[in-house]
């Protein structure tokens, strides 16, 4: 605690020495379609010139809204839902959260619990933009982009000597201080960002002597490096830590329990990058990730042992790209590289790894003016499951300079996660058990050999191997900017899903409980259509509307119902089939999702104000009657909106920042559904920048 404390205030030291603040232009531009886009495919190109649905979240955006945190500023965008399942994870077009790829500067962020990636744990302080791209995009990055991706692309260091602070503080004590600090001069260029992030927790229960969220205290470090050897080459290096701890508390066994969980995340990124001539260039990349968690509770009546767990997970990739400009209007992007992947755990049985390799090709054609196509693929081989080919088709033609149409098609695919190959996991309080494929018939065995299996209803020796789930997706839509002031988007999409990996009883325990493993099982369908309108007016407004609508559903369920096979109970409590028209598809999914903005930005006067309004429409929950479908109304979370604002005023030549930030004006709560909305949160913030 003291060595993070003490780093913290180096930073902030080193921030105060600082005599003048660069110079800093940004503005809110959310879709200029001037903007470059690096990820959509791995080279820069302007967005106006991309045939895939792509979204930018601009640093100004971010800061003139008051979000410290990634999933704070994502809940606000159009076609974006963050769900609650072992973390705050993203649902984009349908999919779960294991099913998109987060990264920052182009490089994966590992550590998620149950396929989440809890989305707080990233500070947006030092964000230049984020970049959304929707849509399949394994043919460039592979496993669990199968969604999208998005990527946050950190600042990068300007000439000179340059630093800032910031401080935000609100409801549940939550607390959130920054610095940044860095210099650049000829050849040479260092930046560092230091972040501590913590608050009390809340409860929506304190009758229950626990909290809904734990009280905890995170440190985020980024130091990164670059030099430019020669004219034509430069090497750089990122170096990224997070190390958080939470106090936990449980009611359990009639007992209370309580102890620590902490968390760490160590990145390093060296990457080399040579320019041989106008039309060549390579890039050599190195990444290496490690993520740890550990955990210990003792009852607190006696201090005897409760839980102890511990999770340790390594990513280690090396990758190389060249990129060629053929003939003016062709360019061609080829890559390769090489995964090693390990995790030990408390679930697994011994140290267990990963090893794959790769390689990708895609051809950026411009055929004629007004035209745009690309096309790609790559292919990946991996030690636990088969090959995987990735393809991807993608145009965008320009009927007039104010209207163009885009539509793509691809394949996706997302591997078998370590929980689902390897994990070993009984539930002693409860009494059920969750095997991985590997390994299930030795573990049922151990079971059985011991007298705890009642019947056998799957024989794991029969089972066949557990491939990576596919998707093949289509996206079409269009962009029309009818007057200067005016944009609106549009974007339809299909993803067919095949292979879902679920899990399934495979024996009937002596208890009367289950042991499970997993399967392909589902073929799974999520389709909809998101439109975007942003208008601007009286030279300081601008309001912005987003809608998106979605349907998913398992055609599996559809096809029992068409049958006559899945049975309710009606008011008078008599079986009755349930009909196609009750049918609510998948879990967790609303079929209307709506934002609402409206924003003012005097660039002269240094201030600006926004409210924003986002309403999630009612999904389902729960299984009330049993049938393992969505049906009845009584499995519904109802619709909700939330009401978030902010005002911000400058002073001393932007030196000087004030801000006030609320998240759910309106009070909004759902104790018994919707444990991440704790109520009206109001937070003041304050930042500085300096001179050189």
């Amino acid at each position: 605690m003291k060595i993070r404390l003490f780093s913290l205030l180096l930073f902030i030291t080193t921030a105060a020495l600082a005599q003048e603040e660069m110079s800093r232009k940004d503005s809110v531009r959310i879709n200029n379609l001037n903007e470059v886009v690096v990820t959509a495919t791995r080279t820069e190109k302007l967005l106006s010139q991309i045939p895939v649905p792509v979204t930018q979240i601009s640093s100004a955006e971010i800061r003139n809204r008051g979000m410290v945190r990634l999933n704070e500023i994502l809940a606000e965008q159009t076609g974006l839902t963050i769900v609650t399942d072992h973390g705050k994870g993203i649902q984009m077009q349908g999919f779960s959260p294991e099913y998109t790829m987060i990264m920052i500067d182009g490089e994966p962020v590992i550590g998620r619990t149950s396929g989440t990636l809890e989305l707080s744990r990233i500070a947006t302080t030092n964000i230049d933009k984020i970049e959304i791209v929707k849509g399949p995009s394994s043919s460039l990055y592979g496993s669990e982009a199968m969604a999208g991706v998005i990527n946050i692309i950190t600042q990068k260091q300007k000439d000179g000597f340059s630093s800032s602070l910031s401080a935000r503080y609100g409801t549940n004590n939550n607390t959130d201080l920054s610095v940044e600090s860095g210099f650049r001069k000829n050849k040479f260029d260092i930046g560092g960002f230091a972040n501590r992030n913590s608050s009390s927790g809340y409860a929506l229960r304190p009758e229950t002597g626990t909290k809904t969220v734990s009280p905890f205290e995170a440190y985020t470090f980024n130091l990164r490096s670059g030099y430019q050897l020669t004219p034509k080459s430069d090497l750089r290096v990122s170096v990224r830590y997070f190390d958080s701890e939470q106090d936990d508390r449980y009611f359990t066994n009639d007992r209370f329990a309580s102890g620590k969980g902490k968390e760490r995340n160590l990145s390093i990124a060296p990457s080399y990058r040579i320019r041989f001539n106008e039309k060549l260039n390579s890039s050599a990349r190195l990444y290496y990730s490690s993520y740890k968690t550990k955990s210990l509770y003792n009852y607190e009546d006696n201090h005897t042992l409760f839980d102890q767990t511990f999770f340790d997970q390594t990513f280690t990739r090396g990758e190389l790209q060249t990129d060629y400009a053929v003939v003016p209007g062709l360019k061609v992007t080829a890559g390769a590289g090489a995964v090693h992947e390990t995790v030990e755990a408390t679930r697994y049985e011994d140290l267990q790894s990963f090893n794959s390799g790769y390689g990708y090709v895609q051809a950026d054609w411009q055929p004629l003016t007004r035209l745009s196509i690309i096309v790609g693929g790559r292919f990946d081989a991996h030690s636990e499951y088969k090959s995987q080919f990735s393809p991807k088709l993608a145009a965008s033609y320009k009927v007039t300079d104010r209207f163009m149409i885009l539509a793509s098609a691809g394949k996706g695919y997302k591997a078998p996660d370590f929980r689902q190959l390897y994990l070993n996991f009984t539930n002693t309080a409860v009494g059920y058990s969750v095997f991985g494929y590997i390994g299930v018939a030795d573990r049922l065995k151990e079971l059985q050999n011991v007298g705890l299996i009642e019947r056998v209803l799957i024989d794991p020796t029969t089972l066949q191997s557990l491939n990576a789930e596919s998707s093949t997706s289509f996206n079409t839509g269009f962009r029309y900017a009818p007057v200067p002031r005016l944009s609106i988007t549009f974007n339809a999409f299909r993803n067919n899903i095949k292979n879902l990996i679920s899990t399934q009883p495979i024996a009937l325990k002596t208890n009367g409980l289950f042991v499970y493993s997993y399967f392909n099982l589902n073929s799974v369908v999520t389709q909809g259509a998101e439109t975007e309108i942003t208008y601007s007016f009286a030279k300081n407004f601008e309001v912005a509307l987003g809608v998106q609508y979605l349907d998913a559903f398992d055609q599996a369920e559809k096809d029992k119902i068409k049958a006559g096979e899945v049975y309710t109970k009606d008011e008078n409590n008599r079986t009755r089939l349930v009909r196609m028209s009750e049918y609510g598809g998948l879990y967790n999914r609303s079929k209307w999702m709506v934002n609402a903005r409206i924003s003012y930005n005097n660039t002269e006067k240094g201030f600006t104000a926004s409210i924003r309004s986002i309403y999630r429409g009612k999904y389902g929950i729960s299984d009330i009657d049993g049938n393992g479908i969505l049906n009845a109304d009584s499995e519904y979370v109802n619709g909700y909106n939330v009401l978030n604002a902010s005002v911000s005023k400058s002073f001393y030549k932007n030196r000087l920042r004030l801000q006030i930030t609320a998240e759910n004006l309106l009070n909004y709560k759902d104790i018994a559904s919707v444990s991440n909305l704790p109520g009206r949160l109001l937070y003041g913030g304050v930042s500085f920048n300096f001179n050189k």
